[in-house]
């Protein structure tokens, strides 16, 4: 606590805030627009989620050069096949991937290139801040 009482963090805290309440309405306006429904704003965190694991990571990249099977995705990041199937039914929900089934193998893609736009962009964010 300061002499006046207040303690440093309740003093951070009322430096986030406005000190008087007003608002530009073609900002909140345009701001408003920019804000997805509540159902989009759910799927489009669930994308994420789904992302949101290295092992699916990998898959994702893996998955950028082409077509695989099952087990040659398995092989390429040395997992089972199990938990290989296990990732990519996760993924497959989301519709990040998508698969065909040829005999007795299934193949697995990716469902729309913008995932992999969005993993490039991270990666080259994530590559400029360890080179700065």
């Amino acid at each position: 606590m300061t002499r006046r009482g207040t303690s440093a963090k309740t003093r951070a805290a009322q430096a986030d805030r406005c000190g008087v309440f007003s608002t530009d309405e073609k900002r909140v306006s345009l701001a408003r627009a920019a804000v997805p429904s509540d159902a989009l704003a759910a799927s489009i965190a669930a994308a994420f989620k789904a992302i949101a694991h290295p092992t699916r990571v990998r898959i994702l990249r893996a998955l950028s050069e082409g077509e695989l099977c099952v087990c040659e995705i398995s092989e390429v990041l040395g997992l089972s096949v199990s938990a290989t199937s296990h990732q990519l039914s996760l993924l497959k929900v989301q519709r990040l991937v998508q698969s065909r089934s040829d005999g007795k193998l299934v193949y697995y893609s990716l469902g729309d290139r913008f995932v992999l736009a969005l993993l490039d962009d991270c990666t080259r964010h994530l590559s400029d801040e360890e080179a700065a």
